[in-house]
């Protein structure tokens, strides 16, 4: 199993320079997963790119506004877009792993953001090896083999 990391689906739904690219990984390897939090991520961007792109939206606290008084049809289409690519592609969903002084420790060490480093976890407690991705933080983790 590898795990599927947040611009592989970023590119691919919004079109970007490596959605070709994106679309090929995600057809080549069988058996992917992604994380709650990968989820979580891709929403998020996809929620505020098209509050920026759709809406004009740019500040959060603007977008939770709108958000409150009516609703996330803005992004309804392009949600659901991902939620159906899960499914398509087969992908199976990890909970995340975050023991808080592991997670700080993997953050110190090799140097990752907060998300990142519960990814890397989250593939380590599921003797993940490999991860999809075009983020170069990755290599820095000496359990996990970066692919492409």
């Amino acid at each position: 199993m590898k795990v599927v990391d947040t611009n592989i689906f970023i590119q691919y739904l919004f079109d970007g320079d490596r959605a070709d690219e994106a679309e090929r990984l995600l057809a080549s390897h069988p058996d992917i997963a992604v994380t709650v939090g990968i989820i979580d991520e891709v929403e998020f961007v996809i929620i505020r790119r098209l509050a920026k792109e759709r809406l004009g939206i740019r500040k959060l606290t603007r977008l939770k506004e709108h958000i409150k008084k009516k609703g996330l049809d803005f992004a309804i289409d392009m949600l659901e877009r991902y939620t159906r690519m899960v499914h398509e592609f087969n992908i199976a969903v990890l909970r995340d792993y975050a023991e808080p002084k592991e997670l700080i420790e993997t953050m110190r060490k090799y140097r990752l953001t907060p998300s990142d480093a519960i990814i890397a976890l989250t593939c380590k407690h599921n003797d993940i090896a490999t991860i999809i991705t075009l983020d170069e933080d990755f290599k820095r983790v000496p359990w996990l083999k970066v692919a492409p």
